[in-house]
């Protein structure tokens, strides 16, 4: 299997994402970058994304693969690295000013859409845990 890449455009305003298809991985990007700031090209099979939205991108690839090659002007992925709690929050479909309530409550909704035991990928329930796990619970 060859390892996902981010390659970042010369201008650092973008970068772009190859990586072997995984309907989990399409979907958490589809999730976390809006419709006007990511396309795909099919006959590359290349994602290009904003350069704000690439940390997320890279957070999902890393989960998904473990290790992300990370090509261009912005090298090694400790510049993606971000806040742990971003990704999180993108995952929950949270902005950071989310009570603990809502917090809660997302994370409940979303178990019940996912969870393994009604038909849901356990790829994604992982991602749901792991996501309320990093924000901290109920904080």
């Amino acid at each position: 299997m060859t390892a996902p890449r981010i390659i970042w455009h010369p201008d650092g305003a973008a970068a772009a994402a190859t990586f072997p298809y995984d309907a989990f991985v399409v979907a958490e990007i589809k999730r976390a970058v809006p419709s006007p700031l990511r396309t795909y090209d099919p006959a590359s099979k290349t994602w290009t994304v904003a350069g704000r939205y690439v940390s997320a991108v890279y957070h999902i690839l890393a989960q998904a693969f473990g290790e992300v090659d990370v090509e261009g002007s912005r090298s090694g992925a400790a510049d993606l690295g971000g806040d742990p709690r971003e990704s999180a929050l993108v995952i929950l479909h949270l902005r950071p000013s989310a009570p603990p309530e809502l917090v809660t409550a997302a994370h409940r909704v979303l178990a019940r859409l996912h969870h393994p035991d009604r038909g849901g990928d356990t790829g994604t329930m992982q991602a749901i845990n792991q996501a309320y796990d990093a924000i901290g619970g109920a904080r």
